[in-house]
């Protein structure tokens, strides 16, 4: 499988790769098994060095999904906040569909300027532009016979959408100052932080592309909705990077746990992954301690001040969570303030993380 870096530094000229040729013909794809999903999936797109681990039931039944889903070529919608994985899922599309051995392209539409955008999805003709020296196919070339993830798509221009919408329908586009007309057999994964719905309502994001790129939909849940991943992602990063800790370090502490348990980690299992690397960078003992997690204060799940509208094992919750911080984890002085045995904390702890809670 050719993975190509949407980092032109990194990358080889796709000229270099697929020289000048004529109009480009579709080429088959030769199906792939699917190797071992922890030797597979990544959880920030940087390869095989950051997998992905999960274990509860909703991800199992995603994933399930996914390769459901990589029997068709159809396009494929991934939605969910930023640091869920859904390029994990991109790439589970791709390595279990009949292209696995063609190219998996990636282009972040965010960070790519509104003038540039069109020249690095569909290429450009020399001259179309000041700077343009030479002739440069784009990423559908790239991904012939392939997969582009177009990640971010609601980032595209307006302006740009219907060209995308033809490419999709159609299977041919123009490069950028160019009449010939190209022929790609490319599969299309985008992904999405925003709700395309309400994109299209704000005039943002034209409806018919919406509907095009939605004909299969996967919605990726925040961590927080999956607390079942937290302690297998926590020991996956944690042996992923205790190598680089200052001190022999062999486990993370039942109180740090208990806090990494505790939190709602808006950044997903991104940030998770970050709180891991730096404490164990900071470690200064053999096992992670609460103290070493960075900045406890933005760690913080403050008690809600208006308790309307939640259950009352929310409440609870909300309760314990504050006096473990205030104790750094330490059940047995959690459990003295709140006047229960730490036997009894540990048990509400425990049946919270059933209920889908954290404590």
């Amino acid at each position: 499988m050719k993975i190509y870096s949407d980092d032109p530094v990194n990358s080889e000229s796709p000229a270099q790769r697929l020289g000048e040729r004529a109009p480009v013909r579709p080429r088959g794809g030769v199906s792939g098994s699917l190797r071992d999903l922890s030797s597979l999936l990544s959880v920030d797109g940087n390869g095989d060095s950051n997998k992905a681990v999960f274990r509860s039931a909703t991800m199992q039944d995603i994933y399930a999904k996914a390769k459901r889903f990589a029997k068709s070529t159809a396009t494929v919608l991934i939605t969910g906040e930023s640091g869920t994985g859904k390029e994990v899922i991109a790439r589970v599309l791709h390595e279990s569909s009949s292209r696995a051995k063609g190219s998996y392209v990636r282009v972040n539409c965010a960070a790519l300027s509104e003038t540039l955008i069109e020249s690095e999805l569909f290429g450009h003709e020399r001259g179309a532009f000041t700077g343009a020296v030479d002739s440069r196919p784009g990423r559908f070339e790239w991904a012939n016979g392939g997969t582009l993830l177009l990640d971010e798509i609601s980032e595209i221009p307006i302006g740009l959408q219907a060209k995308l919408l033809r490419v999709l329908e159609e299977e041919e586009y123009e490069r950028v100052g160019g009449r010939k007309t190209y022929r790609v057999d490319v599969r299309v994964v985008a992904t999405s932080n925003r709700m395309l719905e309400q994109e299209v309502a704000d005039k943002k994001f034209r409806a018919d592309l919406y509907y095009r790129l939605n004909i299969l939909h996967i919605q990726l849940p925040p961590l927080r909705h999956r607390r079942d991943d937290i302690a297998e992602l926590s020991t996956h990063f944690f042996r992923q990077f205790r190598s680089e800790a200052m001190v022999p370090i062999t486990s993370i502490a039942d109180e740090t746990m208990e806090l990494l348990y505790a939190y709602d980690w808006p950044g997903n299992v991104r940030q998770l992954r970050n709180v891991i690397h730096h404490a164990c960078l900071v470690a200064s003992s053999q096992s992670i301690q609460p103290a070493d997690l960075p900045a406890l204060e933005s760690l913080d799940n403050p008690i809600p001040e208006n308790f309307f509208g939640m259950t009352l094992d929310e409440i609870e919750r909300h309760v314990i969570v504050s006096y473990l911080r205030r104790n750094n984890g330490n059940k047995t002085a959690a459990a003295r303030e709140l006047g229960v045995t730490s036997r009894t904390l540990s048990n509400k702890m425990k049946r919270y993380r059933q209920l889908g809670y954290a404590a």
